[in-house]
């Protein structure tokens, strides 16, 4: 059965998305969420794109070539820059032919920053990050965002919103203005297994902009919308987002 592999997006801590994970194995199949060093980093100034790639190659590499597992990757936000290159050189259909075991069946990008390599998530944005990322908070080289139940949640009933704020932790912004290492969804090896899940209400990465990035990639991606907020999938549309993700997985397992 092929793991579900959940990478969060900046700020959300893996506690978050427990519900959409217990909802994935609900439905039968094994989770794993992933982590990276830039969310509340020991140091940093050092945790940029690159650090969570390699954090992220390491614990891919040993869920596919050290215990054999089929991945499903599933990428929120910005998850989408250093969880997509992560993936490069373990898709399926590569270690198919050279008769391994395990892979990354596809990928996932829940209202995700989809950014082609040298490019930084400021860089993509004209230079400057959003005005609601308040930067140097708590500390230099840290942000926070501004309202996040305003910003990520907007359309989600205040009362399923009591504990959002407990899941935010700072973010080291070098991570922002640091460059994508390429992509995997570049890779040939990765054709008819991309899928974006666009989230038309959000206030965070507006849906434009989402349509943008997945039009400048130049690929073919497999495209549903949900009309929501940046973290409704995860809070208010979970069963929806659910179904959603398996419904692609079922379409990558029969190219």
């Amino acid at each position: 059965m092929t793991t579900i592999v959940l990478v969060p997006g900046a700020w959300l801590t893996p506690a978050f998305y427990e519900p959409f994970l217990s909802a994935v194995r609900e439905a039968g199949h094994p989770v794993h969420c992933a982590e990276y060093p830039s969310l509340d980093p020991a140091d940093p100034t050092t945790a940029d794109c690159t650090a969570d790639t390699k954090v992220l190659t390491q614990t891919l590499r040993t869920l596919v070539e050290d215990e054999g597992r089929d991945l499903l990757l599933v990428l929120h936000s910005y998850a989408g820059m250093p969880g997509a290159a992560a993936a490069t050189g373990l898709s399926k259909s590569e270690r198919v032919r050279q008769d391994k075991r395990g892979g990354v069946v596809g990928m996932v990008f829940i209202a995700a920053f989809i950014v082609s390599e040298g490019i930084s998530c400021s860089g993509l944005q004209g230079g400057d990050l959003p005005g609601w990322i308040l930067l140097d908070k708590p500390q230099p080289h840290l942000n926070v965002p501004h309202d996040p139940k305003t910003n990520f949640a907007g359309d989600i009933d205040a009362r399923l919103l009591v504990e959002l704020n407990s899941y935010i932790k700072p973010h080291s912004t070098v991570a922002f203005n640091s460059p994508q290492p390429a992509p995997a969804w570049a890779d040939d090896a990765f054709a008819g297994r991309l899928a974006a899940i666009v989230t038309g209400a959000d206030l965070a990465v507006p849906k434009v902009a989402q349509y943008g990035m997945l039009a400048a990639t130049q690929k073919n991606w497999i495209i549903r919308e949900i009309d929501c907020s940046h973290c409704a999938p995860f809070i208010s549309r979970i069963y929806e987002s659910v179904n959603l993700v398996l419904g692609l997985l079922r379409e990558f397992e029969g190219v």
